[in-house]
């Protein structure tokens, strides 16, 4: 039995990729609360988890943390974004269809009845299925899993932050001759099933001793695949000014990100499956910047820089590996019980081998009853590449005990987040 082939593509899949020129293409969600308001929080964002979208809002608190216990420890999980396609991969491995399909063929081999080949109809039947929800689809996925401590200040603050990104980018690219193939095996497993009364016999199945040949070493499909793991580890700072009447914010977050790779190509050679690639780590230094202005009390208009450091990679394969500095605006009205604000990315960033470009605008609301805050939100790209997406989540707190919860679905994918944590 030989189910290397099918397990390599789909993994190769949900690793994600056709490459030439992948980007980390969205600006990021990093928190619960950021993912219920659709990844608004560039003036949105709070002092607690600010600094994952502009280091500046840290400093927009007043009095010490040591009187007014605003400080916090969390932690994060998000998973902003798994697509359809990505999902349905994730599907085909765990259920091990292919793995099935291959027994069911060996299984028949050694005592040919009517049950085995009916295993077999049925294993082939569904991982048709499987390929066909497959074709065509887009494989996206977004995650996020660290620690933040948060040290607010009388006009200044900031924060402590580790955890790593996971970004996968790519289109499934099946080949159609497998969908051919596999409705053959379902016609010669179904002749031997009815006993030569229904179905096809098709001996082009068989080896030189009449059995079947594992269906592992004709399936055709390949994939290319690009991973990304970010692992980062810094600190923000940021500090608030009156100018003109106003007050105003500069922040910045400098890290040091350990980059890991993941770069293969899955492909069919001399009648085997053979992995070329190469797994690559990088470390580095970035920054993010950061600042922001509040009008009339209430109203704040935000610009940052986040990674103003870009970095190329080529691989040994021929890929390039390109992370740009993304830049976003964000508007926000602010007061005691209500928050409303919107983000937008300044630039056009490339995805999926540069045939396509990617700019988020996002619209985010909160509303603060005593301890609970109800939050909604929005995200749509205005180069059409990935599909809308609606958000929608919860925050608790309860003396010191904070919990936050979220839910994101649309065309673009869907996710949830979950944030635990506690005051100090």
């Amino acid at each position: 039995m030989n189910t290397t082939h099918i397990n390599a593509l789909t993994i190769g899949l949900l690793l994600t990729g056709i490459s030439s020129h992948t980007t980390a293409d969205s600006y990021g969600i990093f928190d619960a609360r950021g993912l219920a308001l659709g990844g608004t929080g560039v003036a949105l964002g709070n002092v607690d988890t600010g600094h994952f979208y502009n280091p500046a809002l840290t400093a927009f608190h007043q009095g010490h943390e040591d009187r007014t216990r605003d400080g916090s420890h969390s932690f994060h999980t998000v998973l902003a974004a798994l697509s359809d396609g990505a999902r349905t991969a994730a599907d085909v491995i765990a259920d091990d269809l292919e793995g099935r399909l291959s027994a069911a063929i060996d299984s028949l081999n050694e005592v040919p009845t009517p049950g085995a080949a009916r295993a077999g109809i049925n294993a082939a039947q569904e991982l048709d299925d499987a390929m066909r929800h497959l074709d065509g689809k887009n494989v996206n996925a977004d995650g996020y899993l660290g620690y933040s401590i948060s040290l607010p200040g009388d006009s200044e603050g900031g924060a402590f932050f580790v955890g790593s990104r996971f970004i996968g980018r790519g289109i499934s690219d099946i080949n159609s001759a497998d969908f051919e193939l596999l409705q053959d095996y379902v016609e010669a497993l179904e002749f031997v099933e009815s006993g030569g009364t229904a179905g096809e016999e098709h001996p082009e199945l068989r080896d030189a001793e009449g059995r079947f040949i594992d269906p592992s070493f004709r399936i055709q499909s390949s994939a290319a695949g690009t991973g990304l793991l970010l692992s980062e580890l810094g600190v923000s700072a940021a500090k608030q000014y009156t100018l003109w009447g106003q007050s105003v914010a500069f922040g910045l977050a400098p890290k040091v990100v350990y980059l890991r790779i993941f770069d293969e190509d899955w492909r069919v050679v001399d009648g085997e499956f053979a992995s070329i690639g190469e797994n690559r780590t990088e470390f580095y230094f970035n920054l993010d910047l950061g600042t922001a202005v509040t009008l009339a009390d209430h109203w704040r208009v935000a610009l940052a820089v986040k990674d103003l450091r870009s970095k190329t990679i080529t691989t040994d394969i021929g890929d390039r590996i390109e992370l740009q500095p993304r830049s976003r605006l964000g508007l926000a009205y602010i007061s005691e019980t209500l928050d409303v604000g919107v983000d937008a990315e300044l630039d056009k960033t490339p995805a999926l081998q540069g045939i396509s470009t990617r700019q988020d605008i996002s619209l985010g609301m909160e509303y603060r009853l005593s301890s609970l805050a109800l939050r909604l939100g929005y995200r749509h790209d205005l180069e059409g590449s990935v599909g809308d997406q609606f958000s929608a989540g919860l925050g608790w707190r309860v003396s010191r005990l904070l919990m936050d919860v979220s839910y994101i679905q649309g065309d673009g994918g869907e996710g949830a987040g979950l944030r635990l944590g506690w005051s100090y």
